[in-house]
């Protein structure tokens, strides 16, 4: 659009003006952030709000016949477009302004408000603004924001559960076969996307979540289900060989880790293995490193013992694909303290598949380094993350008290998940996210048939007062993903297969959102979009009140439900 130069009325002295229609970015005012340059801007009209043009899907009809025959329509993507004005009181400072400006608009998915509706937001990314004519002071011109989402949605989130069940929101009805139902009043003119909270109070096989529009279901595929014949020969089921219901408890490890210091690190021969790993207040910790060697090659006085994979229900030992998470506990509360802790994966010759490190050398300050190691032909270090990262840093509680709080590893999170399918590891961190996939070929068919635990401290180093205040293994579980069994087609498979009645423990939060397809776990923060049973589809909530029922495994104690969603508008 062509720069249109006005010479109107100077309102310069009134930089803090806001029109009816004012515009904000992310809740910013560019009226505000010009005003710190000396510039005054003005948003002073918006277009594409109002617009309704929907794409048509015609075909021709039958020959002889006027008319096109409508097959389905859809609207596309949303452009607003703001109509602006900028005054300076030189071209130099004009032209820094519109620099500014520019910089300010920049960015994708942004969040878009008007004034004058003040309960809706846009989301949309910067697609043009208007060029302006050399050594102007004054004038008003465009920019457009392109919205993929043409809706917009309220600028709020609404909520529903056992506090204000019964409102304007809607209810939560627990039935007597123990099912809930949510009924949720969407006062939006068309669907949303709810997100559920659950927070068990008893351990549960399934979860199951039935809506007008579609219907999700949470659990093993084959732990729940529909049909109890098959016409396959063979079922592929999930198991959990080592699956505690809580953190820091002494029989998440007594009686399934062993002493394991007869055998080398598998991830570094030079960590020595003479010492002593034992359950201290929250978990495995080292006491000690064990008599100091006398000569040879080492870095490290540590201890380890091992998890060995027991045999499944069908008697078979070790698997090529599995899904382990543990909670580590990373926090030193002294300057200049060092250790390591690893959690190692490996098949039954002790060679390492993948693993966990947590390292601190930092002797004088307080930085920590979180490793990935994978095995193979090219056994490595293959990530590492920090001392500038946010994976682990300096030590804290994750509550931002301390400059570079330990967002991942600290006294409340802390969980971590390791997954092998076939060929493909998959590193995840359960706080906050953080996906690393890797694929090594070589390793598609080997089993994983034991589990290391290894703790220690550098060379010279003394464990007992120099060594990581709070560095512990807190929880361990180990799920195995390819039980196979040979059944007839006539057999009840859930002979075989019964649910997993503790396949979510107590305590545990597992959150469903529809709007971003994905599912959490644990904390209610571990991706986990594995656990959505073949045919799940997430679906949204019709315009005016209808009931999401929810279903759970049986002999469950019904769980607490939160619902949020965020109404949207034609």
């Amino acid at each position: 659009m062509p720069y249109e130069f006005i010479d109107t009325i100077d309102s310069s002295d009134n930089p803090g003006f806001l029109s009816s229609e004012a515009f904000s970015l992310d809740g910013v005012y560019p009226e505000n952030e010009l005003k710190k340059f000396g510039v005054n801007y003005f948003t002073l009209q918006v277009s594409g709000r109002e617009a309704l043009s929907y794409d048509l899907n015609k075909a021709d009809s039958i020959s002889g016949i006027d008319g096109e025959t409508f097959i389905d329509k859809r609207l596309p993507g949303r452009e607003l477009t703001v109509k602006f004005k900028i005054e300076a009181t030189d071209a130099t400072l004009f032209a820094a302004a519109y620099r500014k400006l520019k910089g300010f608009l920049q960015g994708n998915e942004r969040i878009v408000k008007f004034d004058d509706e003040p309960n809706l937001v846009y989301v949309g990314t910067l697609s043009e603004i208007g060029t302006p004519d050399p050594g102007q002071i004054r004038g008003v011109n465009t920019f457009t924001f392109y919205c993929q989402d043409v809706h917009p949605s309220s600028s709020y989130t609404q909520k529903l559960n056992a506090d204000n069940s019964g409102g304007t929101n809607g209810s939560i009805t627990v039935n007597s076969d123990n099912s809930i139902d949510v009924l949720i009043n969407n006062q939006g003119t068309l669907p949303a996307y709810p997100t559920f909270k659950f927070t068990h109070k008893s351990d549960n096989a399934y979860i199951g979540l039935a809506g007008e529009n579609g219907v999700v279901a949470l659990g093993s595929q084959e732990q729940t289900l529909i049909d109890s014949k098959t016409t396959e020969t063979t079922r592929v089921e999930s198991q959990w060989l080592l699956n505690p219901s809580g953190i820091s408890q002494n029989s998440n490890f007594s009686g399934h880790f062993n002493v394991a210091n007869d055998v080398g690190n598998p991830q570094n021969g030079q960590l020595l293995t003479a010492g002593n790993l034992v359950f201290k207040k929250d978990g495995l910790r080292l006491q000690d490193g064990g008599p100091r060697p006398s000569g040879g090659t080492w870095s490290m006085q540590g201890a380890m013992q091992v998890y060995n994979v027991p045999a499944d229900k069908i008697g078979n030992v070790g698997t090529a694909n599995f899904t382990s998470t543990f909670n580590i506990w990373a926090q030193a509360t002294k300057m200049g303290q060092t250790g390591l802790m690893q959690v190692l994966f490996c098949d039954s010759h002790n060679k390492l598949m993948a693993g966990l490190g947590i390292y601190k050398d930092d002797t004088r300050g307080n930085s920590f380094r979180t490793q990935l190691y994978i095995g193979g032909n090219h056994p490595r270090t293959w990530k590492t993350f920090g001392p500038g990262g946010q994976e682990l840093n300096n030590g804290g509680h994750g509550d931002g008290k301390v400059p570079n709080p330990n967002l991942y590893f600290n006294s409340t999170t802390g969980y971590f998940t390791i997954q092998k399918k076939d060929r493909v590891f998959n590193f995840t961190f359960g706080n906050r996210g953080g996906n690393y996939p890797i694929t090594i070929p070589e390793l598609g068919s080997t089993k994983c048939t034991k589990v290391f635990v290894y703790m220690g401290q550098l060379k010279g180093r003394d464990v007992n007062t120099q060594y990581i205040t709070n560095l512990s293994l807190r929880m361990f579980k180990f799920q195995k993903n390819d039980v196979t069994k040979t059944i007839d087609r006539n057999t009840d498979v859930t002979t075989f297969i019964p649910a997993d009645n503790h396949h979510y423990g107590n305590s545990e939060v597992v959150v469903v959102n529809m709007s971003s397809s994905k599912i959490y776990r644990r904390e209610g923060l571990t991706i986990a979009n594995d656990e959505m049973i073949t045919g799940s589809e997430p679906f949204s909530v019709p315009p005016g009140q209808s009931i999401v029922n929810c279903s759970f495994g049986d002999n469950t104690v019904p769980p607490d439900i939160d619902v949020t969603w965020k109404e949207r508008y034609l």
